[in-house]
């Protein structure tokens, strides 16, 4: 299970919420919720990254709570221009998550190859 990818399948879902081709279904549609959530989150990378589970310490938050608020349509996309701030920081988060994750594989790469990473 490549969670570099699960992440970037979660980059594209909020770059399709942004350019208005798609709206967000919570745990429904999001790729990581999909393996990673059965009751529980368990073993997500957005929770491993923020050391909180069900995404508290993400941006979702502010996003769900602005669509039930202001919006209070069953479908959560883009309204508003407040809307379409909260996705793009999502999808940021996001993005420093698969950056993140991936700095993490090239140094245990370079670690398992004898060389090391350069310090501070």
């Amino acid at each position: 299970m490549d969670k570099i990818k699960i992440m970037e399948a979660s980059v594209a879902k909020w770059n399709r919420i942004i350019e208005g081709k798609g709206s967000d279904g919570g745990v429904l549609d999001c790729p990581p919720c999909r393996i990673f959530y059965m009751l529980v989150c368990f073993g997500c990378p957005i929770a491993e990254y923020t050391g909180k589970k069900f995404c508290k310490g993400s941006p979702y938050g502010d996003w769900y709570w602005h669509q039930i608020e202001d919006h209070g349509y069953m479908r959560k996309k883009i309204y508003c221009p407040e809307c379409l701030r909260l996705a793009e920081a999502m999808r940021d988060f996001m993005v420093e998550i698969v950056e993140h994750l991936k700095k993490k594989r090239n140094d245990a790469q370079k670690t398992r190859s004898g060389s090391t990473p350069p310090g501070p």
